[in-house]
């Protein structure tokens, strides 16, 4: 029964992350960094893309969409607690508006994020993670029609994750809530602009293929509003 319920559980995740890589028009919100969490004052570090097809923008004002690239990095604070950071090597993201204009802030400043993960139950294969997620993009000012348009594209999220762990992948599947703004300055005037209150929760699938015991890939999507996949390479100190 074990058995069966295994392939089930595995036969699922895939399905469902294979789904979602190949149909973007049915997820997104910010990398969840799975459940391989660092020991007590251990390190992972890693090179991560996350691509953004759409997020839907409360009171029909539009999609954004995004590239986003960055170094990543985990310590471990104590064995069940990992402190995430993030920093961003080149992301760009533009707003597209409900009248068809498009604003690109294609020349990344700065950008980056943080975050925390707590694991709450392990007992071999199975381990259960819960976290907080931040991240935000600081593009350079664009000029358009004699104004100075600023923008700001941040994301905030918790999730719950459940994994299983086999010798060549573990899989895992969980649930987020995860709120996208996107912050424009006209000039002097700032305007905050939320993601679709009615899209925020959402489910995950994703996976961790080891290379060897200290390198791993991961690869992430949710099933949830607009389009979004990750992918990485990670290696353990």
């Amino acid at each position: 029964m074990r058995k069966l319920f295994l392939m089930c559980f595995l036969s699922l995740i895939l399905g469902m992350l294979i789904a979602v890589l190949m149909d973007t028009s049915s997820a997104m919100a910010a990398p969840a960094y799975g459940t391989a969490m660092p020991e007590k004052k251990g390190t992972f570090w890693g090179l991560q893309h996350y691509y953004v097809d759409r997020r839907n923008l409360g009171n029909d004002l539009g999609t954004v969409h995004s590239y986003q690239n960055y170094l990543t990095m985990s310590y471990g604070v104590l064995d069940w607690l990992s402190l995430d950071l993030k920093l961003s090597l080149y992301s760009t993201f533009r707003h597209n508006s409900a009248d068809g204009s498009q604003m690109r802030y294609d020349r990344s400043v700065w950008g980056g994020g943080y975050g925390f993960r707590i694991k709450l139950h392990e007992k071999d294969p199975w381990k259960t993670v819960t976290g907080f997620q931040h991240f935000s993009i600081h593009p350079m000012t664009v000029k358009r029609d004699g104004h100075k348009n600023n923008g700001i594209l941040e994301d905030w999220q918790f999730s719950l994750l459940e994994s299983y762990k086999t010798k060549y992948v573990t899989p895992y599947a969980g649930v987020r809530y995860t709120v996208m703004d996107y912050i424009h300055t006209l000039d002097n005037e700032r305007n905050r602009i939320n993601s679709d209150d009615a899209r925020r929760f959402g489910l995950i699938f994703g996976m961790d293929i080891p290379l060897s015991p200290d390198v791993w890939l991961n690869f992430e999507s949710d099933w949830q509003d607009g389009g979004s996949a990750t992918g990485g390479v990670h290696f353990r100190f």
